[in-house]
């Protein structure tokens, strides 16, 4: 940390944000309230800061009075705090010496009816913003070298579209499938829409692609059992299931393409008590053949139907209550398929979402084939029975017709549910994910960077995102390897530096920082006697759970020191007397 000994010089710009803040905030008022605070030579206020005008006005205004600060009040800094700091940065300010306001989320849109008292907490976090930046100092900019390998976890398509990618940018890949084969799920199924070929023939050039490739070292029958680093400088330990053995690779960047399993519906509709009530996705695995057979005892099936939302969207089940997403646009176009083979071929639902270009077309397919669709209740599902000499009855409640119906198939498809991996929480812990309700790995911003993650270096793509259908993971995995190839091709990365600092002469050695960092980042110094603790500045992210848990108040947070955060508490609690301001409003 370097000190900054000049006088502060503050600009404060507010930002309108179209209606978004205008329209509960007095962007007027808060620009002149801002003007009168102490070191603050220049407040005005802008319709929009993010614009190309609102970032030349900031470097002319640097400029023109000598701004050492600037504090941009306007939306999310997860939004456009990269790009206010790249703007103060072309003005000759260090990027640490900006700091921004939420005045959209946490004013405007949750104030909207209250114009009043929104602009009086604007004013307030304003008045705190401008004491904070008073306090900001200078932080070097640092990096680390990126090593140009990439490890991808996961050998169905998504993974596999992803080290193809890369291998032919010039970069090598490091290909790990826990299965003995590639392909995933993918490779399973006999039939995918909307192309009309089986999983073989869409993955299968794509496998043999990978295996030739020169730059792909490929790992089947393997798990990662070990992962240690940070982004750029990772070191991963590859073990095989089978006999043991252990490679050790260094790596620079990771794509997580661990990809889902098909629900098992035990529980559901009698599924487990009949050969002949199966899943969307064993009906998928099934030989394909001219006559469609009963698993049970060969003979043809006359007579199918299929219930959709089988282990999806039940509210209150934990990793249950999300939508899989391809189930309606695969259940119609399997139906529509077998309509041609079956004398009779039903859809049960509580709700039908085909969604994506040109699934609305397999619905229409079905219906202009005499597929029957029946909705019955969301609270009433469908009461399926079996005989004893194997007979299944359904009976339902059908929505539309306001009638009880019955149903004798010969053949009962359940369209289950997308779900993470049985193994997905080792996953998580080793690679240090955050997981979404519904069990998937979260993005570091569903939006904003919806491939990357909060654990630097490390990207997912395909179903290990969320449920989806194969064409999105290749997308996503062509998106996640375009983010690996960038990182790896620039040869360094810039990290934070808002990070974590030890005062090695108060610290006492007690570990608790240790056990504290959710990141890995804190280690103890045995050389040192007695052993100190350290920071990987590169693992940190700047949560500051060690600064808040250290006993001994060995550890300081660079840009969120106490004296900053104090300084922000004082402006709200006993605001000083408002002095006159430098610059015009």
């Amino acid at each position: 940390m370097s000190d900054t000994k000049e006088e502060p010089r503050i600009g404060v710009f507010v930002c309108h944000c179209g209606h978004n803040i205008a329209g509960a905030v007095d962007v007027v008022a808060v620009a002149k309230m801002a003007k009168s605070l102490p070191h603050v030579v220049f407040s005005t206020d802008e319709m929009f800061m993010c614009s190309d005008a609102g970032q030349t006005l900031i470097k002319e205004k640097i400029k023109e009075f000598n701004l050492n600060r600037v504090v941009v009040a306007s939306c999310s800094p997860r939004m456009h705090e990269p790009t206010f700091r790249r703007v103060v940065e072309e003005a000759n300010v260090n990027r640490y010496l900006f700091d921004q306001v939420n005045l959209r989320e946490h004013v405007s849109w949750c104030h909207t009816r209250e114009p009043v008292k929104a602009t009086e907490k604007a004013k307030d976090l304003v008045r705190m913003s401008v004491a904070r930046a008073a306090k900001l100092e200078s932080l070097p900019i640092k990096s680390v070298k990126v090593i140009p390998r990439t490890m991808v976890v996961g050998g169905g398509i998504a993974g596999l579209r992803a080290s193809l990618d890369i291998a032919e940018r010039g970069f090598e890949v490091v290909l790990i499938e826990k299965d003995t084969q590639l392909g995933g799920n993918v490779a399973k199924w006999t039939h995918l829409f909307p192309s009309d070929e089986s999983g073989g023939q869409v993955i299968g050039p794509l496998i043999d692609a990978v295996r030739k490739h020169k730059r792909i070292k490929i790992y089947t029958g393997c798990k990662v059992s070990e992962f240690d680093g940070y982004i750029g400088n990772f070191e991963v330990t590859i073990k095989n299931l089978a006999s043991g053995k252990e490679y050790k690779h260094d790596i620079g960047t990771v794509i997580v393409a661990t990809g889902f399993e098909a629900f098992k519906p035990v529980g559901y509709y009698n599924y487990e008590n009949s050969p002949n009530i199966i899943t969307l996705a064993e009906l998928q695995e099934m030989a394909p053949s001219e006559m469609l057979k009963k698993p049970s005892d060969g003979s043809p099936v006359k007579k199918i139907v299929f219930i959709g939302c089988v282990g999806s969207r039940e509210p209150g089940k934990i990793g249950h209550e999300h939508c899989s997403r391809h189930c309606c646009s695969a259940t119609a176009k399997a139906a529509a398929d077998l309509r041609d083979r079956v004398d009779e071929a039903l859809i049960l639902y509580q709700d039908i979402r085909t969604y994506g270009k040109g699934h609305e077309e397999f619905q229409r397919l079905a219906r202009q084939k005499h597929v029957i669709y029946s909705k019955f209740p969301t609270d009433a599902h469908p009461n399926v029975e079996v005989s004893k000499d194997g007979d299944i009855r359904i009976r339902w409640f059908d929505v539309l017709g306001a009638t009880e119906l019955e149903f004798h198939p010969d053949l009962l498809v359940l369209a289950s549910a997308m779900i993470p991996p049985e193994d997905i929480a080792e996953t998580a812990k080793m690679f240090s994910l955050t997981r979404s309700g519904d069990g998937f790995f979260n993005p570091e911003h569903i939006k904003l960077a919806p491939l990357t993650t909060h654990t630097a270096g490390v990207m997912i793509a395909g179903a290990a995102q969320a449920a989806k259908n194969a064409s999105e993971a290749v997308i996503d995995a062509s998106g996640a390897a375009a983010k690996a190839v960038g990182l790896m091709a620039r040869g360094e990365v810039e990290i934070e530096s808002t990070v974590s600092h030890v005062i090695p002469e108060l610290c006492s050695s007690c570990h608790t920082c240790v056990t504290a960092c959710p990141y890995g980042a804190i280690a103890m110094d045995e050389e040192q006697d007695p052993p100190i603790a350290f920071v990987t500045e590169a693992k940190c992210k700047g949560c500051g759970t060690c600064a808040a848990a250290c006993p001994s108040s060995a550890i300081i947070m660079y840009h969120s020191t106490d004296d900053q955060i104090l300084s922000m508490v004082e402006a709200y609690l006993c605001p000083a007397p408002q002095s006159d301001g430098g610059g015009p409003v």
